[in-house]
């Protein structure tokens, strides 16, 4: 655990050093016209552009997760993106200071209702945001959206659950749906709603808590099932590398890559594959 943990902390340096340069490589990619795509900000955080509409999924700058001062970017860069989905309160995810810093341009918040008031509380005027009810899809810039409840909360010993409201959506442009589960730690498939086949799944790699450093992790078939039961044609693996967590909770390329071993084995008509920070995913 020591040598991986030591491991963890040069990559977490790593990209500290170099995330100025990385930040203008991504905004550059999103701003460029081109095919649909999603780029990579941070673990699990988005920034798309599909149907020429420009849009985000949980943004976030590696200060606000990573607590680092002086890191050269300009969350004025995000300006012209149309709309921003959020899905839950964790640090890794909900970014308030960026939040702030967008408040006075013209962007749609999609807003769950249980982080309403830490969004207006920094400042996000009620006009600019939607609060959807689940499972009621709705249009923004053309693209269909559907929120629905996500499957982040566990239940322990005694009936004590473990874990956030969270949201997960339905997204639809250019012909294409894709699915965004979210942070998901219940792997009953029967309590996702059936959205028929989709074209594309955004999976956040988790396989049990602590269980990072055991081989083979203890959930790799249920999260590849769970996965799998929405008959996807494509599977991005994605909350990799998350470097607020310790060794024991770190999903890194190794695990992702032992799941897309088993998706080749069980599931071949699936196309798997992952991606991390900066990565350019082609919709």
């Amino acid at each position: 655990m020591v040598d991986k943990q030591l491991q963890i902390d040069r990559l977490r340096e790593e990209l500290l050093s170099n995330y100025p340069a990385l930040w203008q490589k991504i905004i550059t990619g999103w701003k460029s016209p081109g095919p649909d795509r999603a780029m990579l900000m941070y673990s699990a955080n988005y920034l798309f552009h599909t149907a020429n509409i420009k849009w985000a999924l949980d943004p976030l700058t590696l200060h606000w997760r990573l607590k680092e001062k002086g890191q050269g970017v300009d969350p004025a860069d995000l300006a012209s993106i149309s709309f921003i989905l959020l899905t839950h309160r964790h640090e890794d995810h909900l970014d308030l200071d960026l939040l702030s810093a967008l408040k006075d341009f013209p962007i749609t918040w999609v807003v769950p209702d249980y982080l309403l008031p830490l969004v207006t509380r920094r400042g996000v005027i009620s006009k600019n945001i939607i609060v959807p009810a689940p499972l009621y899809p709705f249009m923004v810039e053309g693209i269909k959206i559907t929120l629905f409840n996500g499957l982040h909360t566990t239940y322990e010993a005694a009936g004590i659950s473990r874990g956030v409201p969270a949201a997960g959506y339905l997204v639809e442009f250019n012909g294409k749906r894709w699915l965004f589960p979210g942070d998901t730690r219940n792997y009953d498939a029967s309590q996702l709603p059936d959205f028929n086949q989709v074209d594309g799944v955004f999976a956040h790699l988790w396989m049990g808590r602590g269980c990072a450093l055991i081989d083979p992790p203890p959930l790799l078939e249920s999260f590849c099932r769970f996965i799998a039961s929405r008959q996807p044609d494509r599977v991005v693996i994605t909350h990799l590398m998350e470097f607020g967590r310790n060794a024991v909770d770190y999903w890194d390329v190794y695990h992702a890559r032992k799941a897309i071993s088993y998706f080749q084995a069980k599931y071949p008509q699936i196309n798997a594959s992952y991606a991390t920070i900066g990565q350019t995913v082609f919709l």
